[in-house]
């Protein structure tokens, strides 16, 4: 799972990101950064999914401490984007928001299934709510404005079923919600495939 599991000495469990899976990520980090070929804008446009799904993954981890939060890796990249033309401190400070966009987390958030509930209970209403808890803030957020249903069919969400966010202006940089919609993967991939090449 890439986690450390330990419990503190007041008797509550405690889980951070491994030292293995800290490695990958700054390989990852590292690659982007100090590829010749891309310029600062680029590495930040590619670093933003990476960092973004390694902290989504670990939003049930405790995240507090500076290495967590790639507070060093962050630093290295700033000082990368400053020794380009044209790049000042300020754009590069910008820009590393951008790559390291934030995430929220929340230790031990795992609720467990209420007595009487099964899946095959037929209750979707149930298990579209208990579900949005697995997603990140954004589109668990987005879930509950569309009452856990697909912005695309309508149909609510079952157990089994994957939710995707699809960005309506085809800009996955614009994260404003108006234009975040939570639908199904086959939907998502309707949405996509009816669409001319090129055009969001």
């Amino acid at each position: 799972m890439g986690w450390k599991f330990r419990v503190r000495k007041d008797g509550k469990f405690s889980c951070t990101p491994s030292e293995e899976n800290h490695r990958n990520i700054r390989k990852k980090i590292k690659t982007v950064v100090n590829c010749s070929n891309y310029g600062a804008e680029v590495k930040a446009k590619k670093l933003a999914p990476i960092v973004r799904g390694w902290r989504n993954y670990h939003s049930s981890c405790d995240m507090s401490s500076a290495r967590d939060k790639l507070w060093f890796m962050n630093h290295t990249a700033h000082r990368k984007f400053r020794k380009e033309k044209k790049v000042s401190r300020y754009r590069a400070s910008e820009l590393c928001k951008k790559a390291f966009p934030k995430v929220g987390y929340k230790q031990n958030q795992h609720v467990n299934v209420r007595g009487t509930k099964s899946p095959y209970d037929g209750d979707l209403v149930y298990w579209s709510q208990r579900n949005s808890l697995l997603y990140s803030d954004t589109t668990s957020e987005a879930l509950k404005r569309q009452n856990h249903s697909c912005g695309y069919c309508g149909l609510k969400f079952l157990e089994d079923e994957s939710v995707h966010l699809h960005h309506i202006d085809g800009n996955h940089d614009n994260w404003s919600n108006k234009n975040l919609l939570v639908v199904h993967q086959s939907c998502h991939q309707q949405i996509h495939w009816s669409k001319p090449k090129g055009r969001s």
